[in-house]
């Protein structure tokens, strides 16, 4: 073998290492004690990308719908570390929750470029939230002997009880999905199993913000198929009647602690409204008087207890960008939902429009969530990029499609 066929198999081989890489870490999401795991992957992922790109074996493409309003936002954060209450979290968040998965996601979109590796990445997802699943459950359930009727707790630092409903819904959607595209029973039965655990998780945790992501996840990824969305909204709703989970929706709003941190945090809001207090998201609750903001509110929402967190995605945003801010990320929000809702209208071909009805209903959790609990940490944030990146792979692929029709 000569040189040059040496070279040739030694970047063929670093190109198929990455999405092998990126798979490895993207199934260590969730799981606890791995961050030495992701870290490996996701900076070797890194280097051989750059090593492939200054031998010119490979063209990395940056092209998205979601480019204009994206770099926008990050532009504006970039902005605010100017004027950052605690410059040196900013920073440090700048880079760790925004910038990092930029990269990511960057990546993904170049090396999951088709729609088998889409369906190997959904897979991914939901063999590692199952596993996730089962263990935690047995766990809870058996080991620990907590009787049904008690509230599940994930016990799992990465993935919180209130957060745990993102990957669960997602892996439902994916999952019926997969269903609906096996041509062979073994396939079906496979992912009709793995749907237990999943519900099993969001029913058992009493999770509001779950239920309801699961609710519009379902009836965004089912609209077409009517006969099989009642009959499982009907079921839903029969375990809902029966189970502790329905008394959550029950509860005087007034009381509820989110309504009062939110009153509290536009306080802060009202003294911060331009650039916000800093993307760093320590500087909340280590650098503000929040005792201060709290006596301004009226005794009815005044809290006892202040959390040391805004409690909600959309009032974090605005609390650490400011009002611009708030907009600029509703409008990355916006472009991701359009771009799939497109694609699930006129996609060039039907697993196009499939997998684009999919992941528009897997983008739903993250933001229905987010209105519930702060999902701004590692875990939800490399599953919204991933889902993010599987919607742009689909844009593109269409858009291929397009091209080569006119030829």
């Amino acid at each position: 073998m000569t040189t040059k066929d040496n070279s040739s198999t030694i970047f063929s081989f670093i190109a198929v290492s990455i999405p092998v890489l990126l798979g490895i870490f993207v199934f260590m999401v969730p799981f606890p004690h791995t961050t030495t795991i992701k870290e490996i992957c996701f900076y070797l992922s890194v280097s051989l990308v750059v090593v492939l790109f200054l031998a010119r074996k490979i063209k990395l493409s940056f092209q998205t719908p979601l480019a204009i309003p994206g770099l926008l936002f990050v532009a504006w954060c970039f902005f605010g570390l100017f004027y950052a209450v605690n410059p040196a979290n900013s920073i440090h968040d700048f880079y760790s929750h925004l910038v990092k998965y930029i990269i990511l996601y960057f990546i993904v979109v170049n090396f999951f470029s088709s729609i088998r590796k889409l369906s190997i990445l959904s897979w991914i997802i939901i063999c590692s939230a199952t596993i996730l699943f089962v263990w935690r459950l047995y766990d809870f359930y058996v080991i620990l002997g907590n009787p049904l009727a008690t509230r599940f707790g994930a016990c799992v630092t990465e993935v919180p009880t209130n957060l745990i409903g993102i990957i669960a819904v997602i892996s439902i959607i994916f999952s019926i999905t997969n269903i609906f595209q096996a041509k062979d029973w073994l396939r079906k039965i496979i992912f009709l199993s793995v749907l237990l655990p999943a519900f099993a998780v969001i029913f058992l945790t009493q999770t509001r913000g779950a239920l309801l992501a699961l609710f519009m996840a379902l009836v965004s990824l089912l609209s077409g198929r009517i006969k099989i969305l009642v009959g499982i909204l009907l079921l839903v709703g029969g375990i809902l009647l029966v189970s502790p989970a329905g008394e959550r929706f029950t509860n005087d709003v007034t009381e509820n602690v989110r309504i009062k941190q939110g009153l509290l945090v536009w306080e802060v809001v009202k003294d911060y409204p331009i650039t916000g207090i800093g993307f760093g998201m320590q500087t909340f609750a280590g650098n503000l008087d929040l005792q201060s903001y709290n006596e301004k509110l009226s005794e009815k929402f005044r809290r006892q207890e202040i959390l040391l967190n805004p409690h909600n995605m959309y009032t974090d945003i605005t609390v650490r960008t400011g009002v611009p801010g708030i907009i600029l990320f509703l409008g990355v929000m916006f472009s991701f939902f359009r771009m799939m809702w497109r694609l699930k209208q006129n996609g060039t071909n039907g697993s196009i429009a499939s997998w684009a009805t999919a992941v528009f209903a897997a983008g739903i959790p993250f933001f229905v969530i987010g209105f519930f609990d702060p999902v701004f940490s590692h875990y939800p944030e490399s599953i919204l990029c991933v889902v993010f990146a599987m919607g742009t792979v689909l844009w593109r692929i269409h858009e291929e499609n397009k091209s080569s029709m006119k030829v």
